[in-house]
């Protein structure tokens, strides 16, 4: 029970950070910040893809209701990276992770493993997202930009999130 409250906590954490980040923080037009990827990322493993694609859903219309933006977009990029976590997951960590069906820390998995899960989740969630955002009304060079920029910020903001709210604790 005590795990489930913790969970539920952390996830209103990250949306409350969303929120701020969507509401208050604008780093220009070709950079979107966001922690919805960590949310999905830490949805229980061993949960059905089902529930967990409901629950990124859920999470991500929450944000596209409470912030400025179109309205769907997070919620489709959210649940086409909860659809595709699994694999990602057995990809790039262990068969032993796989089956405590944790995600481990930076230290259990090491740096490099740890930021290529992250990285390649972050991919996942900006193709759709910026796919969907731009529609063939911007060039080429500008989505990849986006999606590059995007990419990398992202990238310092979760693990400075996930290093913080995980790594420091055990």
């Amino acid at each position: 029970m005590k795990d489930s409250w913790g969970r539920i906590l952390f996830y209103v954490i990250l949306l409350v950070i969303q929120v701020v980040l969507s509401g208050y923080v604008n780093v220009g037009p070709y950079i979107y910040l966001c922690c919805l990827p960590l949310l999905v990322i830490y949805l229980p493993l061993n949960q059905d893809t089902g529930v967990s694609m409901i629950i990124a859903f859920i999470c991500g219309l929450v944000v596209d209701i409470l912030c400025d933006g179109i309205m769907g977009l997070n919620a489709a990029a959210s649940v086409a990276l909860a659809a595709t976590r699994k694999p990602l997951y057995a990809a790039c960590f262990s068969k032993d992770n796989l089956e405590r069906a944790v995600i481990p820390t930076i230290q259990e998995a090491g740096v490099l493993r740890h930021v290529n899960f992250i990285l390649v989740t972050l991919a996942v969630y900006f193709i759709v997202y910026i796919c969907l955002d731009s529609v063939g009304m911007e060039s080429l060079v500008t989505t990849l930009l986006r999606f590059v920029l995007s990419c990398a910020a992202n990238l310092a903001l979760i693990l400075a999130l996930d290093y913080s709210m995980f790594n420091s604790r055990r």
